[in-house]
């Protein structure tokens, strides 16, 4: 349960700090350029401690590819297609749903044997 909350806590940060500073990027307002990159980092730092309490709690090999793979698929669905109404094309669909594919199974081919260490039994 700890886990989840760390996790959702991550993505919903993230997501947000994106979407923050891509609003920083695009307005002419000095005042408002500054107080959007100020709401977007602070909300970035917020995701980064949520970030440490997974690393707490699960094993870097794990929270990297999971954490990363969720936020991907947040910038682009809340951030790109509800908050920009930027132009989603099939491919970048799929594409999105691919590179999420690799990182889910990066972080699950992890659990084996340790790199360098043989997977056999030693002979007797």
């Amino acid at each position: 349960m700890k886990n989840a909350v760390f996790f959702l806590c991550y993505l919903v940060f993230v997501t947000a700090a994106n979407i923050l500073l891509k609003f920083s990027a695009e307005t002419r307002e000095t005042w408002s350029f500054f107080t959007l990159l100020a709401a977007g980092n602070l909300a970035g730092f917020v995701g980064v401690l949520a970030y440490t309490g997974l690393l707490r709690t699960l094993p870097l090999h794990v929270a990297f590819p999971l954490s990363r793979g969720m936020v991907v698929l947040g910038v682009q669905l809340v951030g790109a297609l509800l908050v920009f109404h930027e132009t989603f094309r099939v491919t970048e669909a799929a594409g999105a749903v691919l590179v999420t594919a690799g990182i889910l199974l990066v972080g699950a081919g992890a659990r084996g044997p340790k790199a360098g260490a043989d997977a056999r039994e030693p002979a007797a």
